[in-house]
Parts: C-alpha cells; sequence; structure tokens
C-alpha cells in the first residue's frame, strides 16, 4: 500500500484485507473483493491488444528499449494520488502505439520518438437539441479548427442522468479515430449510435476529444463536451427486431439457408453486426451472406463431418452498438 502524509490522508493500494482507494468526495477504505472480469468482445479485444504490445516491447533490441527508458523519464505524469512520477519506457511504448492504433496505424513504433508539439484546443461545445424533439444528429464546433498534421481520438459515456455532472475516466469508450484530425465528421450521432446502440427517452452524454500526434504517439489533453436531450415518449427510431423463416430447419445433407426478416420501429438504415451463438454442437458452421448488414441477412447453417442426427439450438443475435435482438433457432439433423 502506498500512502502520503503520516496519517494517511491519501492513499492506493491493498493491505490484507482493507483496499485503500479515493473518489471525487476523498479517499476512502473498503474490504478487498475479487471483481468480476467482463468478456465482451471489445473488452476482450483491449486487453489482447495490451498483452501484444507488451509482448513487442520485450522483443525490441537493447538499444531501442534503453531509448525507450530514456524518453520515460523525460517525461512527466501525474498520479491518482496527485503526485508526479515517470512512465517505465514499456509503459510509454504501449501508450503511444495504443493511441496510433486508435487513429488506424496499423505498425509498432519501435523507436523512441522526439516529444512533440500538440497545439491546444480552446474550446468544444455539442449543439443542445432542443427539448422535446427527436434527436438525430449531435454536430459540434471546436476552435480552433482541427488541424490537418494530427489525428484525433472522439470518447463518449454511455447515457447518464442528467443531474450527473462527474465522469471518470472508465466511463469513456471510443467511438471514433481520425488521421487527419481535420478529415473528422461535422455531427457525432451516427459514430455515437453506432457504439452504445438507440438514445432512451432523455439522457446526459460527455464527449471527449484529444489530438493524438501521428508520428509519435503522443496526445494532448482531452477536452469535454456534455449533451442532455429530451425526446418525445416512445421515439426509437434505430431499434429494430427480427424473426426467423423458419424458426425450424432441417438438415439432411451439406446445407440450409434461412432468411432473417428484420423489422425497423421507425427509420433505422444502421449495418447489423449479425452472429450466431449458443450453438449446441460444434460441427455446424454457420455464415451469412453479407455481415454487417443493413437489410436482412440469409443464413447458411452446414454440417461438419461427424455430426450425429438429433436435435440442436441455436441463437441468432443481430447486434448495432448496444442495442441487441436474439432469434431463437432449432435445428434437426436428419441421416
Amino acid at each position: 500500500m502506498k500512502y502520503i502524509g503520516l496519517l494517511s490522508s491519501a492513499a492506493s493500494g491493498k493491505l490484507g484485507g482493507v483496499v485503500a482507494s479515493h473518489n471525487r468526495g476523498g479517499s476512502y477504505f473498503r474490504h478487498h473483493t475479487v471483481p468480476v472480469q467482463p468478456r465482451t468482445a471489445s473488452q476482450i479485444a483491449n486487453r489482447n491488444q495490451l498483452a501484444s504490445m507488451s509482448g513487442a516491447f520485450k522483443a525490441l533490441t537493447p538499444a531501442q528499449i534503453n531509448g525507450w527508458n530514456a524518453l520515460g523519464t523525460s517525461v512527466t505524469l501525474k498520479s491518482k494520488l496527485g503526485t508526479t512520477y515517470h512512465p517505465t519506457g514499456q509503459q510509454l511504448f504501449v501508450s503511444c502505439n495504443r493511441h496510433l492504433a486508435q487513429i488506424g496505424t496499423t505498425s509498432l513504433l519501435s523507436t523512441a520518438p522526439t516529444i512533440p508539439t500538440i497545439p491546444g484546443l480552446t474550446t468544444f461545445t455539442i449543439t443542445q437539441p432542443t427539448p422535446g424533439t427527436t434527436v438525430t444528429t449531435l454536430p459540434y464546433t471546436i476552435s480552433p479548427a482541427l488541424p490537418a498534421t494530427m489525428g484525433c481520438v472522439w470518447k463518449a459515456t454511455s447515457v447518464q442522468t442528467t443531474g450527473r455532472n462527474f465522469a471518470g475516466k472508465s466511463l469513456y469508450r471510443t467511438i471514433q479515430g481520425d488521421n487527419p484530425a481535420s478529415a473528422s465528421p461535422a455531427d457525432l450521432f451516427s459514430a455515437y449510435t453506432a457504439r452504445f446502440g438507440p438514445l432512451p427517452q432523455s439522457g446526459k452524454i460527455a464527449f471527449q476529444v484529444k489530438l493524438i500526434d501521428p508520428v509519435s504517439g503522443f496526445a494532448g489533453p482531452p477536452m469535454r463536451a456534455d449533451v442532455t436531450f429530451s425526446q418525445p415518449v416512445g421515439t426509437n427510431l434505430f431499434s429494430f427486431t427480427m424473426t426467423a423463416n423458419p424458426v425450424t430447419l432441417s438438415i439432411a445433407t451439406g446445407s440450409v439457408t434461412d432468411l432473417l426478416i428484420l423489422t425497423d420501429n421507425g427509420s433505422f438504415t444502421g449495418a447489423i453486426n449479425w452472429s450466431v451463438n449458443n450453438l449446441s454442437t460444434s460441427k455446424i458452421t454457420w455464415s451469412f451472406d453479407v455481415n454487417p448488414k443493413a437489410t436482412a441477412p440469409t443464413l447458411t447453417l452446414t454440417k461438419v463431418t461427424g455430426l450425429t442426427t438429433g436435435t440442436y439450438t441455436a441463437t441468432v443475435v443481430g447486434k448495432y452498438g448496444t442495442f441487441e435482438y436474439d432469434v431463437p433457432l432449432t435445428i434437426t439433423v436428419t441421416a
């Protein structure tokens, strides 16, 4: 456990079964509990990326590792307790390369770069929707204009209650990365709903934007803008339902197809990500004619050698942002 001050005015870490933590109200102590590890697709991808980049650092040449370690000594960061520290070379390597990945750079930066000068952003505001109207656009203004020499990353929270003003780092999710930053769309609605799904009737969203140097991967400080909205009761232009025709399929030899029927609840036009989950056997493979697809796709189920006769179940999933609709399937395999 780390602490500052004789009476532990600020502390972090774990000692026995007690954990020191803090929030905007100050420091506090709590009992240690083993957290549940979420395993969504995005969280798994994030962990895999961290593991891959950490492994890539260890594979660098000694000269490259020394270069990153030396660069770390010239970078000063602030901890959660407000103290300053220098990141390790590995921490800096992972941070810079994650920033580059967010703006579409696929190759890793192996040699420690020179610390760049990143221009500052003065203002970031989002046009507030008129209360009582359906939200279909989230335009914003930024000054000075986003530069063509930089990339940028856009982040946002899920919809929060309108009275919530504090949004910690853990609430933000990346919704888009652009390189150059000047190529960013003038509206954030499509990027937001693609990540989080349809908006509820009312709420508040916090957005962040920060500039990324496309050469070094260093990032500027984030700028925040909030938007509060209140839509008509029952408004939900971006949700959908679906059915399967047929719901029960029979496979005798080879493959069988099923047509999914998509019904939008307004004016839905987004590209849905399709998948088959909970298939009760590994000896049936699946594919869609196009994926993702905004219209009803054709699902093909194929027998794998060794599949025995019987009845199997599966779930067809259509997902857009955080909005998800499931349809159960029954598959009968005959000789």
